[in-house]
Parts: C-alpha cells; sequence; structure tokens
C-alpha cells in the first residue's frame, strides 16, 4: 500500500484543466508556480500569513500573496498582491509588477479556481454572475398558437361570468334530517 506524502504536488483536475493541487497540505490554485509553493519568504504565504490564507484564496485555494506580502517581501516580482479576496491590489502607479492576471492567472475563469464545495469565494464576497438569457414562452414552444390559446381563455373567462350559479340554504340544522337516535330535550 503506498503513503501519502504531503511534501509531493497532487493535481485536482476538472475539464483536463488543473483546478488546484496540493503540497504539504495547503491547497493551491492550478497555475499557482511550483517553485513559489516551494520557496515561500519567512511568514509568507498561506501557511505563515494570515492576509495571504485571507485575502489570497479564492474557492478555499491559495490564489497569490496578499499586497503585505507581495510589495514588502516580493517586491511585485510575485504580482501585485491581494487586497480582498479576488481583488489585486492596483498598483500601476506605485512599481512595475506584473498583476497574476497577466501571468499565471491568464484566461483562467474564477469557477475554474479551486472548488465550491470547500468555499463559494462568488457567493460570499456578493458577486453576482449574469444569469444566462431565458428564452421566451414562444421560444420555447415556437409549435403554439398563443394568440389562439390567449383567444381561447379569454372566451372561457366569459362564459364562466355569464353562468348562473344558484345557492341551497338548508334550515336543517346540519344539512340532514337524520338525528343518530339521540333525542334533543
Amino acid at each position: 500500500m503506498a503513503q501519502f506524502n504531503p511534501k509531493e504536488f497532487v493535481y485536482h483536475y476538472r475539464n483536463g484543466k488543473p483546478a488546484y493541487y496540493s503540497y504539504d497540505e495547503e491547497l493551491y490554485c492550478g497555475t499557482f508556480p511550483e517553485e513559489w509553493v516551494l520557496d515561500h519568504f519567512p511568514d509568507t504565504g498561506p501557511r505563515e500569513c494570515e492576509n495571504c490564507a485571507y485575502y489570497g484564496s479564492w474557492n478555499g485555494v491559495f490564489l497569490g500573496y496578499c499586497a503585505n506580502c507581495a510589495i514588502n517581501a516580493y517586491n511585485g516580482e510575485r504580482g501585485h498582491g491581494f487586497i480582498d479576496i479576488g481583488r489585486e491590489y492596483d498598483t500601476s502607479c506605485d512599481m512595475d509588477a506584473i498583476s497574476v492576471f497577466d501571468t499565471y492567472l491568464k484566461n483562467v475563469l474564477p469557477d475554474e479556481v479551486g472548488d465550491k464545495d470547500f468555499m463559494d469565494s462568488a457567493a460570499a464576497q456578493g458577486y453576482q454572475t449574469p444569469p444566462e438569457e431565458e428564452p421566451t414562452v414562444e421560444e420555447k414552444y415556437p409549435d403554439i398558437d398563443f394568440d389562439e390559446v390567449n383567444a381561447h381563455y379569454d372566451e372561457m373567462s366569459r362564459e364562466e361570468e355569464q353562468c348562473e350559479v344558484s345557492y341551497t340554504i338548508d334550515r336543517g340544522g346540519y344539512g340532514s334530517n337524520y338525528d343518530g337516535g339521540y333525542d334533543s330535550y
């Protein structure tokens, strides 16, 4: 029986793409550079920096460093850093750092990162994905003539209004002449 080694990279795929991998009991975005995982500076990364673990994660996996670590420890060499879940710090004026969305996260969709069973970051942050446009009833059922259906319904409603409804009032108590053998004196 094979032993599990936490110090090896174990990838998890979705639709043929790496969704995330685990190393040393931490989960990383599937495109996060392995060499960085092996070379976190002291007090940085998801294990040693709470800001990195919180702000730098998406759908339960580590996506990138927090802004403090990215700027102060790595001088922007590993991205601008995250200032909120899924939101990278805009350092366009401050330094020549390259955004992680232009490097290892380029063309990676948020739903392709991590696993929503760990955490659904978009829902937790209140992000709303635009709903797919629902087809109209006419598009769903092209064989039905809805003008004819509506005309029929209108005619049925008119006929119903014209019908006379009569009510019967039973003065015999509970609607029955049967006394059940009881005398009510």
